[in-house]
Order: C-alpha cells, then sequence, then structure tokens
C-alpha cells in the first residue's frame, strides 16, 4: 500500500471516478460522498502547494482524459503569467447532449432538491425550442431552482442552503429562466 502524498492522492481519484459512475447516483452528489472525496483530494494537493482552482483544474483533467493525477498536474501546471495551460484533450469533445445524457443530468436534478418522483423534472423534446442543446424544465421545483442548480445559493423560498449541481464532463448549463435550464456541450 502506497501511503505517500501521491499515492493517496492517486487512490482518492480512483474512488471519485467510481463515485462518478455508481449506479447509485445520490453517492455522486455534491454535497456528498463525491463532494467529500473531491474536498478531501483538493486539500491533499494544497498540501503539496497547489491552489484550490489548480488542484480543481488537476482533477478535472484527470477525470475527463482518464490519466493518472500527477500526469494531469504536469498538463495543468501554472504558466509564468499565474494562468493554467491546459493541455488540449484526446478525446474528441461532446458534440450533442444526448437523451439519456439529458435524462440523466434531470434525474441528478430531481435528486439534488429532493423532488416528489410524481413531479419530476422534464427533458423536453430535441426540436422544442430553437436554442440547440436540450432543455430540463421543472415547474414543481422551487421558483428559482435553475439559478441554485447552476450557482448554488439560498433559494428566496427556502431557507436551505444548495450546492451548484455537478455537471458531467463536457457539459455545461445555462438559465433560460428560473425554471428552465439549456443543457449544451461544453464549446471549450
Amino acid at each position: 500500500m502506497d501511503t505517500t502524498t501521491r499515492g493517496i492522492a492517486e487512490d482518492l481519484l480512483l474512488i471519485l471516478r467510481r463515485l462518478n459512475q455508481a449506479d447509485d447516483q445520490k453517492l455522486a452528489r455534491d454535497p456528498g460522498p463525491y463532494g467529500h472525496t473531491r474536498h478531501a483530494l483538493i486539500t491533499i494537493l494544497e498540501t503539496a502547494d497547489w491552489g484550490p482552482a489548480h488542484a480543481n483544474e488537476a482533477i478535472l483533467h484527470a477525470m475527463q482524459e482518464g490519466s493518472t493525477l500527477f500526469d494531469a498536474m504536469l498538463a495543468t501546471r501554472v504558466g509564468e503569467c499565474g494562468t493554467a495551460n491546459v493541455a488540449t484533450p484526446v478525446n474528441a469533445p461532446l458534440s450533442e447532449i444526448s437523451d439519456e445524457l439529458a435524462q440523466q443530468i434531470a434525474n441528478a436534478i430531481g435528486e439534488h432538491f429532493g423532488a416528489d418522483r410524481d413531479y419530476w423534472p422534464q427533458v423536453m423534446d430535441a426540436d422544442w425550442d430553437s436554442g440547440g442543446g436540450r432543455v430540463i424544465v421543472w415547474m414543481d421545483g422551487l421558483p428559482d431552482w435553475a439559478f441554485l442548480a447552476c450557482d448554488g445559493g439560498t433559494s428566496d423560498y427556502a431557507p436551505i442552503e444548495y450546492a451548484s449541481l455537478p455537471l458531467p464532463a463536457g457539459v455545461w448549463a445555462e438559465v433560460i429562466n428560473p425554471q428552465a435550464l439549456r443543457i449544451l456541450p461544453n464549446p471549450r
């Protein structure tokens, strides 16, 4: 068993990958087991003099590329101007949001906000509007859930502090209105 900082960090990355792909998506929540593991990994990287933003970037790179954390840290190391130099992904970027992926995100939204299964967020048909991507509408959720899903915070309608919704790699979201969210491939 490798008990070095590097060994422990690589083990946590492996656990993070497993949680991200868990059959029970409650394990992939942030806050929750996924978020706690990610926070622990960032804390470990901070002991190696990585700032939280750069540690987060290295973790994201390792998750997207399937690389070791060490290789991801090399690929995203800080440049001379203080900005991170991110290596070009080897895999082609996500070009469209599939029905399955959109439904997984809708399910994650419902679970994130503790929705009643009878009033779950809905994925609209691909041609629902002309904006591209897929739209998730939830008229029975908190009146401002879409903003909370993107940015986290406290709702004007409930005294609960919500974390932002973690999205799969290669995906980003934009608020259409307080009860609708557009899911798009990350143009990056």
